[in-house]
């Protein structure tokens, strides 16, 4: 061990003297003790070469003395500037903090010049509230000997004489000191920090942004790692998946999907680390914690920062949007089919260029072009208008000024026809078309021409209609102020008048029918109905205007009288048979009229024959038409408003049957309709016996409750001499003050329309006072409802306006049995 490290000393210089110095000293004593005077010549000779030698050698050792020092030199120069250029600051600091020794990368880290640190505290460069950081650093290394690390905030001083000035700004340095030799002082390294923390803290502050972010999407945020297995997952994968965060995290990706899907998905997340990608997006179905599914939407991209590589993504839920597409796209495909099935005739149509986009199969048989001939068509060629006219409902379209146009249009086969174009301005992928339906109107048009024609013949009889009675009342109520008329004058003027209103009457209730009917008011009134009760008393009524005629007027009937009693509107089938027995009456002039029924299993077969002057046969289909007659001419034979046959069929038809009619023109018609039969099995034959109004009748006090003179006069002059007391009232309230204050009152005879209070509400009011008081209503309405309304409000029985004698006679006798 001695001999190496000898061996080792040899290197240095001191090394290389010292053996040099040995060397001469032990030779110049060999020499003296070996030259004598006796000493032969070949030893001296010999001496002298081991002198020179031993020269030689020392030469020799000079030079790699010198080659040493040289090479000594030099390295000491080497740690001088590896020691003052190193990357780090390098303090010698004792332990009152003072600096010893420093390096020039220490000096510029501070800002002062090396030469001024020498004996200056280093704590002068530390913020004041790291001071004793610098102290429990000093503590630790020289008295506890233990190696230690710390960061402190270091202030920005500047030389200015011998004074340090420690300038405004801090900068972060990290300190490590380690254990010397000597307890008294200590070696610290230094470096400045404050980008690394700069980086560290916009780091943190980014990753914090980032979670916030992920936080607050709907979406699942993950982070997979090259192994593929998850690193990170947001929060929202509980939400999306019912895991917690820990419970994912180091799981494969692909645990989640369903078997099928997981090639495709690790498929595409090798080809993003491999090739680097961005915004790689799939569909999978995923699967929750519970066991459902659901479709997920994953978007990838390849992810790498300075320590680890992988893929960042995104997924979403799916489900609804692809159902929604879905939906979408059948809805696309049912409304495709709509279009090309569609009966009516449909067009899409460029609104600016008027170029055909699509049509469907009904328009290509409306018109006699295929489809695909009709796509390579302007609108034009099939409208029968000029372009400037065609564009100028485009363009009232386009500014929703129009919707709705006629046109005249024309085929392929080069025939014209009127149609209704219906368009719509729609706006698809940002682009607007019209949506267009034509509907052929070339026969309503004609119907419709028809119709106006018949309206206004309509209009016509209606005026010869009211005008010809009203003639006759005017006239002869005239004539009636004559007072050298005779009696049998004065009862035949009557007698025109009277004929004459009851000829308005009927117009006008034929118009109230029509007007019913059309605002579908009519309802109808099912009672019991003595059917052949009801065919004799028709043949009673129109048996003296036949005899007068000279005509045949024979009925005949197929059921006893038992068996006739039905369940059915009675009024509406006496209307209809008296309008078809008046019809015959009117254009019969020889021969005779038969009506009556037959039954045939459960149906009723009514029928009016007569030997008249007949139907055309071009107009048999429409003697049922509204406003249509046989003759419309100025110069027709017979009155009438063309009203009674619509009404008549309309009836029909709602008691559940068919009408219709036979006619050879100039032989004679037979109308006949069908109705069910609905027979009463029990029933009571109630005998009627006539009332002998010869017989003394109890004093009654009636109440007049009407706002028209008039109809006050009539009612007034109808129950004259009747031994009636009579009070008038001019409104609802009246006849309710009346009513308290006249308990000898009887009978109230109530308009519905007056003014104050109606007679609805008084109505109620006198019910409420004496609800044992008989109340009649009187009202030129005659609809079912206000009759209804009227029951609803306590009134005991209902007259319609004009008022017959004989009826409210009746009705008085009924209530009061009077």
């Amino acid at each position: 061990m001695a001999q190496k490290v000898h061996s080792n000393n040899l290197q240095t210089p001191v090394g290389l003297c010292s053996l040099a110095e040995e060397g001469t000293k032990k030779h110049i004593a060999t020499s003296r003790s070996r030259l004598s005077t006796t000493s032969s010549p070949e030893e001296m000779l010999r001496l002298v070469h081991e002198l020179e030698a031993h020269k030689i050698k020392l030469e020799m050792q000079e030079q790699e003395l010198a080659r040493t020092r040289h090479e000594l030199e030099d390295s000491i120069n080497m740690y001088a500037e590896l020691y003052d250029f190193a990357p780090v600051g390098y303090l010698t600091l004792g332990r009152d903090s003072k600096i010893q020794q420093a390096n020039l990368t220490a000096a510029k880290l501070l800002g002062v010049d090396r030469s001024r640190l020498l004996g200056v505290k280093f704590t002068q460069f530390v913020v004041p509230d790291d001071y004793r950081v610098i102290d429990t650093l000093l503590e630790t290394v020289l008295t506890r000997r233990s190696p230690a690390i710390c960061e402190v905030k270091l202030l920005a001083g500047v030389s200015q004489g011998s004074r340090i000035h420690p300038g405004h700004f801090s900068r972060k340095i990290r300190i490590e000191a380690g254990v010397s030799d000597t307890s008294h002082e200590c070696r610290i390294i230094f470096s400045d920090i404050t980008a690394l923390k700069v980086a560290e803290e916009g780091l943190l502050k980014s990753e914090r942004n980032f979670l916030s972010l992920t936080e607050q999407m709907a979406d699942e945020v993950f982070v997979i790692n090259s192994g593929g297995t998850l690193s990170y997952v947001s929060p929202v994968v509980e939400q999306l998946f019912g895991y917690l965060p820990p419970e994912v995290i180091g799981h494969s990706f692909t645990d989640y999907m369903q078997e099928e899907d997981r090639n495709c998905a690790l498929k595409v997340f090798n080809n993003t680390l491999q090739h680097k990608t961005t915004n790689q997006t799939f569909e999978v179905r995923l699967k929750r914690k519970d066991g459902s599914l659901f479709d997920g939407e994953i978007r990838m991209q390849y992810y790498q920062d300075q320590k680890i590589s992988g893929v960042i993504g995104l997924i979403r839920d799916v489900t609804d949007r692809n159902q929604a597409e879905k939906a979408l796209k059948e809805s696309e495909r049912m409304f495709r089919k709509l279009f090309e099935n569609h009966s009516a005739v449909m067009f899409v149509i460029d609104p600016y260029t008027a170029d055909v986009l699509d049509a469907n199969q009904a328009a290509a048989d409306f018109y006699g072009w295929s489809v695909e001939e009709l796509k390579q068509m302007n609108f034009q060629q099939v409208a029968d208008v000029p372009m400037q006219v065609l564009n100028s409902h485009f363009k009232k379209i386009i500014a929703s000024e129009q919707k709705r146009f006629v046109l005249g249009h024309k085929k392929k086969d080069g025939s014209l026809c009127d149609v209704e174009v219906f368009s719509n301005l729609i706006e698809i992928e940002e682009k607007q078309i019209l949506y267009s339906i034509i509907h052929d109107i070339t026969e309503n048009k004609r119907a419709a021409e028809e119709s106006d024609r018949l309206k206004s013949a309509f209009i016509c009889n209606i005026s010869h209609e009211i005008r010809t009675p009203m003639n006759g009342i005017m006239g002869f109520s005239e004539l009636l102020k004559n007072p050298h008329l005779t009696g049998e004058e004065q009862t035949q003027y009557l007698g025109i008048i009277q004929q004459s209103g009851e000829r308005m009457l009927t117009l006008i209730d034929d118009l109230m029918d029509i007007s019913k009917i059309d605002a579908k008011e009519v309802k109808l009134q099912i009672t019991e109905t003595p059917l052949n009760q009801l065919l004799r008393d028709l043949l009673a009524l129109f048996k003296q205007e036949s005899d007068k005629k000279g005509l045949r007027l024979s009925l005949t009937i197929a059921l006893s009288d038992e068996q006739s009693i039905i369940d059915t509107d009675s009024l509406k089938l006496k209307q209809v048979l008296t309008n078809l027995i008046q019809n015959a009456m009117k254009f019969t002039s020889k021969g005779g009229i038969d009506f009556g029924y037959t039954v045939e299993s459960n149906l009723l077969e009514f029928y009016v024959i007569d030997s008249g002057i007949g139907i055309p046969a071009g107009k048999k289909e429409k003697m049922f038409e509204r406003f249509h007659q046989a003759d419309n001419s100025l110069t027709r034979n017979h009155e009438g408003s063309g009203l009674g046959l619509s009404i008549s069929k309309a009836f029909v038809e709602m008691m559940g049957g068919t009408i219709k009619v036979e006619s050879v023109e100039g032989a004679g018609s037979n109308f006949s309709f069908t109705m069910p039969y609905h027979p009463v099995r029990k029933h009571e034959i109630v005998e009627h016996t006539a009332v002998d109004t010869a017989l003394a009748k109890p004093a009654l006090c009636i109440l007049i409750a009407e706002d028209d003179a008039t109809s006050t006069l009539l009612l007034q002059s109808i129950l004259k001499g009747q031994n009636i007391t009579i009070l008038f009232a001019e409104n609802g309230w009246e006849a309710v003050e009346l009513v308290q204050h006249h308990p000898e009152i009887n009978l109230v005879l109530m308009d519905i329309k007056m003014p104050v209070m109606n007679g609805y509400e008084a109505t109620r009011l006198i019910k409420q006072h004496r609800p044992l008081l008989p109340v009649i209503a009187q009202s030129a309405f005659t609809a079912i409802e206000e009759k209804q309304k009227a029951k609803e409000a306590g009134c005991d029985s209902f007259l319609t306006k004009p008022i017959n004698s004989s009826d409210l006679l009746e009705h008085l006798q009924a209530l009061l049995s009077w």
